[in-house]
Order: C-alpha cells, then structure tokens, then sequence
C-alpha cells in the first residue's frame, strides 16, 4: 500500500506507456484529457511564469520587432493560446508554431485556435525538425520526460541549431512527493480522463536535476544550458544566446 503513494523513484520509469499515447484510447477519456490540460498546466506547470522570464523580457527590448516562437508537442494549444494573449496584451507581434505528431489531438487543437490567427499547427515529430526552420524562441512543456537520453540528445542538437534567442524545456522534477500532491490533484480535479494514470506516470518518467546536469555535462560540455529548479516540482533546461540588446534587424 505504501508503494502505492511513495514508489521507488531512484531510477526514471522508461519502460511503462502513458494511456493517451495508445491508439486505441478511449475516444471520449482522450478527449476530456486534453481538456483538463488547461487547468493542469495553468495551475501546476509554470510556463506562464517561464514565457515571461525567459522569452517577454527579451521580446520588450524590442517591441517593434515580429518575433517567432515554437512550441515542441503543443497538444491542444492551451499554452500556445495563453502565450498569444500574453503577447497581445503586451502589444507585441508574436507567431507560434505548435507541433504536435497525434492526428487526434491535432483536430482537438485546431478547434481551439479558430480565434488565433498568430496560431498555426504543425503535424510531425520532435526528433525531426528538418521541415522547420529557425525561431527566435522554443519551448516545450512536459516533452522531454517521453524520450529516451539519446533521443534527449537529438532534440537538443535540433533545438540549438535552430534557436536565434533563447529556448526553455519546462519538465517534471521526479519525487515522491510530487507524486503524492498529484494524486490528490488528480483525484479530485481531473474526473473521466488519463490524468490520473498518466500523470502519476509521467512523475516517474520526470528527472531529477543532477541527472539532467551530468547528462549535459556528457552530452554538451561546452554549451551554456542550464538546469533550473522552480515551482511547482519543475525541473526546466535554459538557454540563451545572447545577453545584450535585442537587434531589430530580420523583421
């Protein structure tokens, strides 16, 4: 019983399969998954607070300019539509890409954005970027947890080359505690979905900020990417390319 709220979280959990990445998911539980994703990442993932330190603070040093942003495993667009009002209420010219690799969240997603232009989507992999050219910014919240260390490394090399400004990999920082606060959340605030399964999973698949940082000691020993702890049980991957003033030229 104790196992069942406090697991043994020495080692990442590879191996077990989140219910929403089966393709023969419930239709109806998939759905209401990827509407309870709203409240899950505007309550608990932080990016609002990540978008605007890393990404707004720069885009302000250059309010005139039309600036890119993509966002890797967009799902239903909920961060890429709060990031667009962010950017609209700031008076700033913000595009957004969100790619995503699942047909059936894609249609959810495209639904969503009818009242974003600034919004596209983009069907394909997170480990094949070539369709894609540069952004001034890339953010993806709660990817890196689905892929294996060297597929980590694929990403990462992707991701730089094709960063102009800054990017932030927004994840979940492994414990149990953790794991116990999102039972409790799931629980009672995520009824008729994968949440609960899925969600307590992914914990396990999350990382913890040393491993993360002796991976890009191993991996990028020459790159700036920082590992950064933040609340609410969030390990993010930084990293900025420059630190000056922001050019306006390539509008």
């Amino acid at each position: 019983m104790l196992d069942y709220f406090f697991p043994d979280m020495r080692l990442r959990n590879t191996s077990d399969k989140e219910k929403l990445e089966c393709a023969d998911a419930d239709t109806n539980r998939l759905q209401q998954t990827i509407r309870q994703f709203k409240l899950i990442n505007y309550l608990l993932s932080g990016s609002s607070r990540l978008m605007r330190e890393h990404f707004f603070s720069i885009m302000e040093q250059a309010p005139d300019r039309t600036y890119t942003l993509l966002d890797v495993g967009g799902g239903g667009c909920d961060i890429a539509i709060r990031t667009a009002r962010e950017a609209r209420r700031r008076g700033l010219k913000l595009n957004i890409t969100a790619l995503d690799n699942d047909k059936r969240v894609i249609s959810l997603a495209n639904q969503a954005i009818r009242d974003y232009p600034e919004i596209r989507i983009v069907e394909g992999n997170a480990l094949d970027l070539n369709q894609l050219g540069p952004f001034d910014f890339v953010f993806s919240n709660h990817l890196l947890h689905h892929l294996a260390w060297d597929d980590i490394r694929i990403f990462l090399d992707s991701i730089i080359a094709r960063t102009r400004f800054a990017f932030v990999m927004n994840d979940l920082k492994r414990s149990n505690w953790a794991y116990l606060g999102f039972t409790i959340f799931s629980w009672l605030l995520t009824p008729r979905s994968f949440h609960f399964y899925d969600g307590r999973l992914s914990i396990r698949r999350g990382f913890l900020p040393e491993e993360l940082r002796d991976f890009l000691r191993g991996n990028f020993p020459d790159s700036a990417i920082r590992v950064v702890e933040t609340y609410p049980a969030r390990v993010v991957l930084v990293h900025s390319t420059r630190k000056d003033s922001v050019s306006v030229s390539g509008q």
